[in-house]
């Protein structure tokens, strides 16, 4: 048997905030996903800098285009790196531009246990993720059970659960290993998912 590692138990910083956008703005943002919902596209995983679809490891629809919401929520999550950085305890890296997307799961849904880092040469400079942002929105009552994101501690045996709550962003390194947890759905209704907006401050 293994000895257990020093690193159990010691978390990623992480950090989060309910009632981000506040209830009108949440609603809004819903609704557009929702409206979209025939521009959302199988998930694909990278695949030195091309994408492959395995649905062994990922399940979900994402939307690329969040249209006219994409440069406020943009600017927003821009506002918070210095703050997230001095938290986090991480060097002061200048801004590169963030990517965002929309994610959905419904029923049966997940993503299995990554980091969002991105590694490789086929990467341009200044393209490094180094925090996540999750911004939650669902229908209430919420009609789904499951999908809570599990991070896991440094040594990789433990983790916390965090619950996916409509108008709360969770924030980490990009670092961090994570994964989400498989989603129940009954009836599959689209607008019953669970849905994220992932923005990734980059530099």
């Amino acid at each position: 048997m293994s000895e257990p590692s020093f690193l159990a138990g010691r978390f990623p910083p992480h950090r989060l905030q309910p009632d981000w956008l506040g209830e009108t703005a949440a609603a809004r943002l819903l609704a557009f996903g929702l409206a979209a919902e025939a521009r959302f596209t199988p998930t694909r995983l990278n695949d030195h800098g091309a994408g492959r679809l395995d649905g062994v490891v990922r399940q979900s629809r994402v939307l690329k285009d969040l249209g006219a919401f994409a440069d406020p929520l943009r600017r927003r999550a821009l506002a918070l790196q210095d703050g997230l950085e001095a938290a986090f305890d991480l060097p002061h890296t200048p801004a590169g531009d963030p990517q965002i997307e929309m994610v959905a799961h419904g029923d049966g849904a997940f993503y299995r246990p990554h980091t969002d880092t991105y590694t490789g040469d086929e990467y341009a400079p200044g393209g490094r993720r180094r925090l996540t942002m999750v911004y939650y929105l669902h229908r209430r009552p919420r009609r789904f059970t499951g999908g809570r994101l599990r991070l896991f501690d440094l040594g990789g045996d433990r983790s916390i659960e965090i619950e996916p709550t409509h108008d709360s962003l969770l924030v980490f390194p990009s670092s961090a290993r994570h994964e989400v947890e498989t989603v129940s759905c009954p009836g599959d209704a689209f607008a019953d998912g669970r849905f994220a907006v992932n923005i990734w401050l980059c530099g």
